[in-house]
Protein backbone atom coordinates (compact mmCIF):
# COMPACT_ATOMS: atom_id res chain seq x y z
CA UNK A 1 0.00 0.00 0.00
CA UNK A 2 1.61 3.53 -0.83
CA UNK A 3 -0.26 5.06 1.34
CA UNK A 4 -1.01 8.91 1.54
CA UNK A 5 1.73 12.04 1.02
CA UNK A 6 0.70 12.62 5.13
CA UNK A 7 2.50 10.03 6.52
CA UNK A 8 5.30 10.64 4.31
CA UNK A 9 5.69 14.25 4.80
CA UNK A 10 5.52 13.63 9.01
CA UNK A 11 8.29 10.63 8.87
CA UNK A 12 10.35 13.39 7.57
CA UNK A 13 9.14 16.26 9.11
CA UNK A 14 8.47 15.53 13.24
CA UNK A 15 11.57 14.16 13.54
CA UNK A 16 13.78 16.71 13.18
CA UNK A 17 15.53 18.01 16.15
CA UNK A 18 14.35 21.65 17.15
CA UNK A 19 11.46 21.66 14.79
CA UNK A 20 7.06 21.54 14.80
CA UNK A 21 5.23 19.81 12.63
CA UNK A 22 1.78 21.02 12.55
CA UNK A 23 -0.41 19.46 10.80
CA UNK A 24 -3.85 21.41 9.25
CA UNK A 25 -6.69 18.33 9.10
CA UNK A 26 -9.12 16.72 11.01
CA UNK A 27 -7.73 15.21 14.61
CA UNK A 28 -8.92 11.33 13.19
CA UNK A 29 -6.55 12.11 10.11
CA UNK A 30 -3.37 12.70 12.75
CA UNK A 31 -4.11 9.99 14.98
CA UNK A 32 -4.41 7.28 12.62
CA UNK A 33 -0.65 8.35 11.08
CA UNK A 34 0.86 8.56 14.31
CA UNK A 35 -0.23 5.15 15.66
CA UNK A 36 1.44 4.14 12.21
CA UNK A 37 4.56 6.01 12.87
CA UNK A 38 4.65 5.06 16.62
CA UNK A 39 4.44 1.39 15.78
CA UNK A 40 7.77 2.12 13.88
CA UNK A 41 9.44 4.09 16.81
CA UNK A 42 8.95 1.26 18.72
CA UNK A 43 10.33 -1.03 16.30
CA UNK A 44 13.39 1.44 15.61
CA UNK A 45 13.90 2.44 19.86
CA UNK A 46 12.98 5.73 18.86
CA UNK A 47 12.06 6.99 22.51
CA UNK A 48 11.37 10.82 21.90
CA UNK A 49 7.87 11.87 20.81
CA UNK A 50 7.79 14.20 18.65
CA UNK A 51 6.22 17.82 18.24
CA UNK A 52 2.88 17.65 16.70
CA UNK A 53 0.03 20.45 16.49
CA UNK A 54 -2.94 19.57 15.15
CA UNK A 55 -5.73 21.95 13.97
CA UNK A 56 -8.15 20.07 14.38
CA UNK A 57 -10.76 20.63 11.51
CA UNK A 58 -14.08 19.97 12.57
CA UNK A 59 -17.73 20.19 10.82
CA UNK A 60 -17.80 24.10 10.84
CA UNK A 61 -14.28 24.36 9.14
CA UNK A 62 -15.95 22.26 6.33
CA UNK A 63 -18.33 23.95 5.71
CA UNK A 64 -17.06 27.75 6.22
CA UNK A 65 -13.45 27.13 5.82
CA UNK A 66 -10.60 25.96 8.70
CA UNK A 67 -8.02 29.31 7.66
CA UNK A 68 -8.43 30.81 11.42
CA UNK A 69 -8.03 26.95 12.65
CA UNK A 70 -4.65 26.83 10.71
CA UNK A 71 -3.88 30.27 12.19
CA UNK A 72 -4.43 29.09 15.68
CA UNK A 73 -2.08 26.25 15.39
CA UNK A 74 0.15 28.56 14.12
CA UNK A 75 0.29 30.75 16.86
CA UNK A 76 0.97 27.76 19.51
CA UNK A 77 3.16 26.39 17.43
CA UNK A 78 5.29 29.62 17.60
CA UNK A 79 4.47 29.92 21.27
CA UNK A 80 7.21 27.22 21.50
CA UNK A 81 10.17 29.12 20.30
CA UNK A 82 10.76 26.53 17.61
CA UNK A 83 13.66 26.63 14.69
CA UNK A 84 11.59 25.56 12.08
CA UNK A 85 7.59 25.38 12.07
CA UNK A 86 6.87 22.38 8.97
CA UNK A 87 3.16 22.84 7.87
CA UNK A 88 1.29 19.90 6.46
CA UNK A 89 -2.38 19.39 5.12
CA UNK A 90 -4.59 16.42 4.59
CA UNK A 91 -7.33 15.85 1.82
CA UNK A 92 -9.86 17.94 3.81
CA UNK A 93 -8.30 22.01 3.01
CA UNK A 94 -7.70 21.07 0.00
CA UNK A 95 -11.00 19.90 -0.90
CA UNK A 96 -13.06 22.87 1.10
CA UNK A 97 -10.10 25.49 -0.69
CA UNK A 98 -8.58 26.44 2.00
CA UNK A 99 -5.26 28.81 1.02
CA UNK A 100 -2.45 27.32 3.78
CA UNK A 101 -0.21 29.07 1.85
CA UNK A 102 -1.30 32.46 2.46
CA UNK A 103 -2.18 31.55 6.00
CA UNK A 104 1.34 30.68 6.49
CA UNK A 105 2.94 33.67 4.78
CA UNK A 106 1.10 36.45 7.14
CA UNK A 107 2.08 34.67 10.00
CA UNK A 108 4.01 36.21 12.30
CA UNK A 109 6.38 33.49 12.34
CA UNK A 110 6.46 33.35 8.40
CA UNK A 111 9.97 33.29 8.83
CA UNK A 112 10.25 30.47 10.64
CA UNK A 113 7.36 27.97 8.15
CA UNK A 114 7.72 25.91 5.66
CA UNK A 115 4.69 25.04 4.20
CA UNK A 116 3.88 21.71 2.66
CA UNK A 117 1.16 20.99 0.25
CA UNK A 118 0.86 17.27 0.82
CA UNK A 119 -2.91 17.16 0.74
CA UNK A 120 -3.36 13.74 2.20
CA UNK A 121 -4.78 11.19 -0.32
CA UNK A 122 -5.15 13.95 -3.19
CA UNK A 123 -1.62 14.76 -3.05
CA UNK A 124 -0.25 11.15 -3.80
CA UNK A 125 1.20 8.49 -2.02
CA UNK A 126 3.62 8.49 1.31
CA UNK A 127 6.91 8.30 -0.63
CA UNK A 128 5.55 12.35 -2.17
CA UNK A 129 5.46 13.50 0.87
CA UNK A 130 8.49 12.51 1.83
CA UNK A 131 9.88 13.82 -1.25
CA UNK A 132 7.87 16.93 -0.78
CA UNK A 133 9.64 18.16 2.56
CA UNK A 134 12.87 17.27 1.49
CA UNK A 135 12.56 19.49 -1.55
CA UNK A 136 10.49 22.16 0.59
CA UNK A 137 13.31 22.05 3.07
CA UNK A 138 16.15 22.14 0.56
CA UNK A 139 14.56 25.26 -0.94
CA UNK A 140 15.00 27.40 2.41
CA UNK A 141 18.62 26.10 2.90
CA UNK A 142 21.20 29.35 1.68
CA UNK A 143 23.38 28.66 -1.89
CA UNK A 144 26.98 28.20 -0.94
CA UNK A 145 30.21 27.09 -1.72
CA UNK A 146 31.19 23.74 -1.93
CA UNK A 147 33.72 22.86 0.77
CA UNK A 148 36.21 20.44 -0.44
CA UNK A 149 36.00 16.76 0.89
CA UNK A 150 32.55 16.80 2.15
CA UNK A 151 29.24 15.06 0.84
CA UNK A 152 26.14 15.00 1.96
CA UNK A 153 23.29 12.03 2.19
CA UNK A 154 19.94 12.28 0.85
CA UNK A 155 16.89 10.23 2.06
CA UNK A 156 17.77 8.01 5.19
CA UNK A 157 14.37 7.42 6.74
CA UNK A 158 14.05 8.60 10.24
CA UNK A 159 12.71 5.01 11.06
CA UNK A 160 14.56 2.87 8.79
CA UNK A 161 15.72 -0.24 10.44
CA UNK A 162 19.79 -0.69 9.95
CA UNK A 163 20.35 2.81 9.12
CA UNK A 164 23.13 3.18 11.41
CA UNK A 165 24.65 0.54 10.33
CA UNK A 166 24.46 1.47 7.08
CA UNK A 167 25.62 4.74 7.46
CA UNK A 168 28.73 3.22 8.95
CA UNK A 169 29.36 1.41 5.89
CA UNK A 170 29.12 4.47 3.12
CA UNK A 171 31.31 5.92 5.95
CA UNK A 172 34.00 3.58 5.90
CA UNK A 173 34.19 3.50 1.53
CA UNK A 174 33.79 7.53 1.94
CA UNK A 175 37.05 7.51 4.31
CA UNK A 176 39.18 5.48 1.63
CA UNK A 177 38.46 8.76 -0.64
CA UNK A 178 39.52 11.27 2.13
CA UNK A 179 35.87 12.49 2.46
CA UNK A 180 33.35 12.80 5.24
CA UNK A 181 29.85 13.20 5.82
CA UNK A 182 28.53 16.68 6.78
CA UNK A 183 24.50 16.52 6.27
CA UNK A 184 22.72 13.63 6.76
CA UNK A 185 19.48 14.96 5.37
CA UNK A 186 17.04 14.70 7.44
CA UNK A 187 18.25 12.08 9.60
CA UNK A 188 19.08 13.25 12.98
CA UNK A 189 19.92 16.70 11.85
CA UNK A 190 18.80 20.29 14.15
CA UNK A 191 18.03 22.66 11.82
CA UNK A 192 21.30 24.20 11.84
CA UNK A 193 23.15 21.76 10.35
CA UNK A 194 20.41 21.27 7.61
CA UNK A 195 21.01 24.68 6.73
CA UNK A 196 24.90 23.49 5.36
CA UNK A 197 23.55 21.14 3.15
CA UNK A 198 24.60 23.72 0.34
CA UNK A 199 28.00 23.09 1.29
CA UNK A 200 28.81 19.31 0.13
CA UNK A 201 30.75 18.66 -2.68
CA UNK A 202 28.25 15.77 -3.95
CA UNK A 203 25.31 14.32 -2.90
CA UNK A 204 24.80 10.75 -1.94
CA UNK A 205 20.89 9.70 -2.61
CA UNK A 206 19.87 6.96 0.01
CA UNK A 207 17.78 4.96 -2.57
CA UNK A 208 15.66 5.66 -5.80
CA UNK A 209 12.62 6.47 -3.43
CA UNK A 210 13.54 9.82 -2.68
CA UNK A 211 15.01 10.32 -6.55
CA UNK A 212 12.85 13.92 -7.39
CA UNK A 213 13.68 15.26 -3.96
CA UNK A 214 17.58 14.60 -4.80
CA UNK A 215 17.54 15.66 -8.22
CA UNK A 216 15.64 18.66 -7.00
CA UNK A 217 18.71 19.54 -4.90
CA UNK A 218 21.31 18.75 -7.23
CA UNK A 219 19.97 21.33 -10.09
CA UNK A 220 19.48 24.15 -7.25
CA UNK A 221 22.87 23.69 -6.22
CA UNK A 222 24.33 22.89 -9.45
CA UNK A 223 25.90 19.79 -7.96
CA UNK A 224 26.19 16.14 -8.62
CA UNK A 225 24.15 13.06 -7.58
CA UNK A 226 25.00 9.85 -6.69
CA UNK A 227 22.07 7.82 -7.29
CA UNK A 228 22.16 5.06 -4.24
CA UNK A 229 23.93 3.59 -1.59
CA UNK A 230 26.53 0.66 -2.78
CA UNK A 231 24.54 -2.43 -2.65
CA UNK A 232 26.70 -5.74 -2.24
CA UNK A 233 30.20 -6.03 -3.09
CA UNK A 234 30.56 -5.13 -6.35
CA UNK A 235 28.59 -1.94 -5.76
CA UNK A 236 31.31 -0.94 -3.51
CA UNK A 237 33.53 -0.27 -6.07
CA UNK A 238 31.25 1.58 -8.76
CA UNK A 239 30.31 3.78 -5.54
CA UNK A 240 34.03 4.34 -5.10
CA UNK A 241 34.60 5.44 -8.37
CA UNK A 242 31.15 7.16 -8.80
CA UNK A 243 32.27 9.43 -5.77
CA UNK A 244 35.48 9.92 -6.39
CA UNK A 245 34.47 11.05 -10.16
CA UNK A 246 32.30 13.47 -8.74
CA UNK A 247 34.32 14.96 -5.94
CA UNK A 248 36.87 14.99 -8.37
CA UNK A 249 39.65 12.61 -6.36
CA UNK A 250 43.07 12.30 -8.62
CA UNK A 251 42.54 9.13 -10.33
CA UNK A 252 45.63 7.37 -8.52
CA UNK A 253 43.71 7.82 -5.88
CA UNK A 254 40.67 6.18 -6.68
CA UNK A 255 42.45 3.18 -7.88
CA UNK A 256 44.14 3.05 -5.06
CA UNK A 257 40.55 3.14 -2.95
CA UNK A 258 39.49 0.14 -5.17
CA UNK A 259 42.37 -2.09 -4.88
CA UNK A 260 42.30 -1.28 -0.79
CA UNK A 261 38.05 -2.14 -1.05
CA UNK A 262 38.96 -5.56 -3.01
CA UNK A 263 41.84 -6.69 -0.39
CA UNK A 264 39.55 -5.95 2.51
CA UNK A 265 36.77 -7.88 0.62
CA UNK A 266 38.92 -10.71 0.03
CA UNK A 267 39.22 -10.76 3.48
CA UNK A 268 35.96 -10.40 4.80
CA UNK A 269 35.03 -13.55 2.99
CA UNK A 270 37.98 -15.98 3.98
CA UNK A 271 35.71 -15.67 7.36
CA UNK A 272 33.39 -17.98 5.38
CA UNK A 273 35.15 -20.19 3.45
CA UNK A 274 33.81 -23.09 4.86
CA UNK A 275 30.58 -21.77 2.97
CA UNK A 276 32.68 -22.89 -0.36
CA UNK A 277 31.32 -25.67 -2.42
CA UNK A 278 28.06 -25.27 -0.80
CA UNK A 279 24.64 -25.75 -2.47
CA UNK A 280 21.86 -23.26 -1.23
CA UNK A 281 18.53 -22.70 -2.76
CA UNK A 282 18.13 -18.96 -2.31
CA UNK A 283 13.99 -18.79 -2.36
CA UNK A 284 11.83 -15.71 -3.42
CA UNK A 285 13.41 -12.50 -3.87
CA UNK A 286 11.81 -10.13 -1.09
CA UNK A 287 12.98 -6.95 -2.36
CA UNK A 288 14.59 -5.61 -6.09
CA UNK A 289 18.36 -6.25 -6.56
CA UNK A 290 18.64 -8.55 -3.47
CA UNK A 291 19.46 -12.08 -5.73
CA UNK A 292 22.16 -10.13 -7.63
CA UNK A 293 24.18 -8.87 -4.38
CA UNK A 294 23.40 -12.78 -3.00
CA UNK A 295 24.47 -14.36 -6.50
CA UNK A 296 27.80 -12.08 -6.67
CA UNK A 297 28.56 -13.48 -3.25
CA UNK A 298 28.36 -16.75 -3.82
CA UNK A 299 30.63 -16.75 -7.60
CA UNK A 300 33.07 -15.45 -4.64
CA UNK A 301 32.80 -18.11 -2.79
CA UNK A 302 32.43 -20.88 -5.18
CA UNK A 303 28.98 -21.99 -4.01
CA UNK A 304 26.34 -23.37 -5.98
CA UNK A 305 22.56 -22.69 -5.89
CA UNK A 306 19.68 -25.29 -6.65
CA UNK A 307 16.36 -25.88 -5.33
CA UNK A 308 17.25 -28.91 -3.42
CA UNK A 309 20.24 -26.70 -1.64
CA UNK A 310 20.10 -25.80 1.86
CA UNK A 311 17.01 -23.25 2.47
CA UNK A 312 18.68 -19.76 3.16
CA UNK A 313 16.48 -16.40 2.98
CA UNK A 314 17.62 -13.07 1.87
CA UNK A 315 17.79 -10.03 2.99
CA UNK A 316 14.78 -7.98 3.30
CA UNK A 317 16.44 -4.84 2.27
CA UNK A 318 19.52 -5.09 -0.61
CA UNK A 319 22.59 -5.45 1.26
CA UNK A 320 24.61 -2.04 1.42
CA UNK A 321 28.42 -2.86 0.83
CA UNK A 322 30.13 -4.94 2.14
CA UNK A 323 28.96 -4.62 5.74
CA UNK A 324 25.35 -5.95 4.34
CA UNK A 325 27.05 -8.96 2.25
CA UNK A 326 28.93 -10.07 5.28
CA UNK A 327 25.77 -10.12 7.67
CA UNK A 328 23.80 -12.06 5.14
CA UNK A 329 26.63 -14.58 4.72
CA UNK A 330 26.50 -14.99 8.97
CA UNK A 331 22.69 -16.01 8.57
CA UNK A 332 23.55 -18.03 5.94
CA UNK A 333 26.65 -20.13 7.64
CA UNK A 334 24.11 -20.84 10.65
CA UNK A 335 21.10 -22.25 8.27
CA UNK A 336 24.08 -24.62 6.48
CA UNK A 337 25.55 -25.63 9.58
CA UNK A 338 21.86 -26.01 11.00
CA UNK A 339 20.82 -27.62 8.44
Amino acid sequence: MAGCTLTGALSVACFIPGAVAVVHAPEGCVHQTFSMLHAMMNDCDVSQIPEIIVSGIGDREVIFGGEDCLTAALDRAAALNPDLIFVVTSCVPETIGDDCGAVCSRHPSADKIIYVPTSGFLGGSAKDGENAVLTALASCVPLSQAVPGTVALIGEKNLESEADQNYAEVERLLARLGLRVTVRFCRGCDAATLMHLGTAECFILRDDRCRPAAEAIGERFKRPVIPEFPGGLSGCIDFLKNVGHACSIPEEKIASAVQDELLYQDQMLKKFSGLTKKTICLGAEPFAGTSAVAREAMERLSMQESESGFPVKLPFYLPVGAAGVEKMLYLWRRAVNNG
